[in-house]
Order: C-alpha cells, then structure tokens, then sequence
C-alpha cells in the first residue's frame, strides 16, 4: 500500500487498443484521481498506438509506461507475459504481435460461429470486430450479445456463453514463452509473468516459474486483484502471499497491477493495487541492461 509521500504505481492496465473500454487519457486521468504516479499500458497482444516512446511523463505528471500484456504458453500451458518499457517501433516484437492479433481474429470468428450454431444466426463477425479499436476479443463479443437482446448484461453473456467452460469458447493459439521473452529482450525490455495465481493451478506454478526463470523472466506478478476477482466468481488457485514466496525463491522482480479493463466494465480496478515505485525503477534499470 502506498504510505503518504510515497510515490505509487500501477503495473496492469488496459485501453481501447485491446479489450478495456478507455481510451488513454482517460487512464492517465484516473491515475490522477487515484494518486498514482506511474501505470504501465499493457493491452493484449498489442501496443496503444499513442505510446511512442518507452515511456513518457503526461501533463498532470504521470508517468505512463509502453507495456503490452502478450498471449503465451510454456508445455502446454496457457499463460500471458508482460512486456515493460518496450520500444514500439521495434519491428521484430511487432511482427510477433501481429501473429497474435491474427490468432485472435481467427479464434473470435470460430466463437462467433459457435454461438451462432447454438442460438441462431443472429451474431455477425463484422459486427463484433466494429466495436474494438484494436484487437477484438470477449468483451466485444458479450457486448454483441447484449445488442442483440440473447443477453441482458455482458456478465450473462460470459456466465452462459463464451467462459472458458461454456460450448462457444475457443482457446486462442499462443506462441511460446521463450519466444516471447526473447522478442521482449532484443526488444530492450523486461518480461514478467502476469497473474500467476489466475492461470496456473498451485501444484504446478512452482515447476512453471521455474522454467520461465530459466528462459530468461525478469519478473512476476504479485499484488493482483485476487479478492476483487473472487468475488466475481473467478477461480483463484493461490494469492499474493505463494506468488510472493514464488518470485523471491527465483530472484524474480515482484510487481503487480489492478488489471484495469475499464468504467464501462465489470474491472474498473484502477487504485485497487498501488506498488512502491521503486518496482519501476528496478524494472527500467532491468530493461536497460538488455540495451547494452
């Protein structure tokens, strides 16, 4: 928690480049409100086209960080990385994302396909992609379904149709781990592993990180909104205090974020995790030493 005259950030946030319902000044203003110093944008298999250096210090005085949060899997199992202070001009990381972004689209158009089997013919694909800004993904979808009256909120429409234990979801292909983390490297940033306590099961996350470790992951993702996310109904194998013991057992940077989709969404986060900011110190001084 942030203590008076300490500087705070937050590590998680998401825009209208992926699936959060923001456009970025309005983050960089709620970071304002929140009494935040620093967030790291890290939208889903993608960088927000307004970031166009690693990182830069807004008018009101907030730190915004270029970050994007990369789908991923290591032996099988499905994980996301996020990528810190990272140069979006960078061709090589962009053409990796790029690849992502198809598998999104060819994910969400199986989805739709999906649905369409089982409720009629009432979602277009075209219709779906309409509403992102950037990559399309889920919460497109449900808002859809809520137009088209299947639904009546977005929660119901993930609650009955397109969770991961529900007949329409389709898992998204993912490029594997080493690669990324490599691509994050040359790029000159720093890869840290996102909610571990969300994707991986408690008995085999030790055996994950380690590997991951061992690939190169500078960092893990600690302070997370797990209670907010258990009251939402996700399913938590483990919290802050294992994924801590986790990160300090493999040298790895502990960071963290609120995951912040958005006001218009079921993750207005935002305030909910403020790190000391001397996480991104180390995570810039990480990030450098891979430019040298």
């Amino acid at each position: 928690m942030k203590k008076v005259n300490e500087k705070a950030a937050d590590l998680h946030i998401h825009t209208t480049a992926s699936d959060g319902t923001d456009k970025l000044k309005k983050r960089i203003k709620d970071a304002e409100k929140q009494g935040l110093d620093a967030i790291a944008v890290t939208d889903h298999d993608a960088i927000n086209p307004n970031l166009e250096k690693r990182s830069f210090t807004a008018q009101n005085g907030v730190e915004v960080i270029t970050g994007a949060e990369i789908n991923s899997e290591i032996d099988g199992v499905k994980i996301e990385i996020l990528g810190y202070f990272l140069d979006p001009k960078d061709k090589k990381l962009c053409k990796t994302i790029e690849k992502n972004k198809e598998y999104r689209k060819k994910r969400m158009k199986e989805m739709v396909q999906r649905l369409n089997n089982d409720i009629g013919p009432k979602i277009n694909y075209v219709d779906v992609r309409a509403r992102a800004d950037g990559n399309v993904g889920r919460p497109h979808l449900a808002a859809e379904l809520v137009e088209k009256g299947v639904v009546d909120t977005r929660n119901q429409a993930f609650n009955e149709y397109i969770s991961e234990d529900c007949e329409a979801y389709v898992q998204t292909e993912r490029v594997e781990a080493e690669k990324i983390i490599t691509k994050i490297h040359e790029n000159g940033g720093a890869a840290v592993l996102a909610h571990p306590g969300r994707d991986l099961e408690k008995d085999e996350a030790e055996n994950v990180i380690n590997k991951l470790s061992e690939l190169g992951l500078d960092g893990l993702e600690v302070e997370y909104t797990y209670r907010h996310k258990i009251r939402d109904g996700y399913n938590i194998k483990f919290t802050e205090v294992y994924a801590a013991r986790l990160a300090e057992r493999e040298g790895l940077i502990r960071t963290g974020g609120s995951d912040c989709h958005g006001s218009k969404s079921n993750k207005y986060n935002i305030g909910k995790v403020k790190l000391d900011y001397g996480c991104v110190e180390k995570l810039r001084r990480t990030a450098e030493s891979y430019r040298n």
